[in-house]
């Protein structure tokens, strides 16, 4: 799978916000592992949380 581009988080933290659904279910949806999902979310809060400091 090719690396996150910034359209591709967008759409995934626009899906964790707006349909309800698992890490699992989204993953399932955008064709890729549930492990990717999760981990692309910890860094995305990683990297929001940096911003706030």
């Amino acid at each position: 799978m090719p690396a996150w581009s910034q359209e591709d988080e967008e759409r995934l933290l626009q899906m964790v916000r707006d349909t309800g659904l698992t890490q699992r279910e989204i993953a399932q949806k955008i064709g890729r592992t549930e492990a990717a999902v999760s981990a692309r979310l910890t860094i995305i809060r990683k990297r929001a949380a940096q911003g706030m400091e």
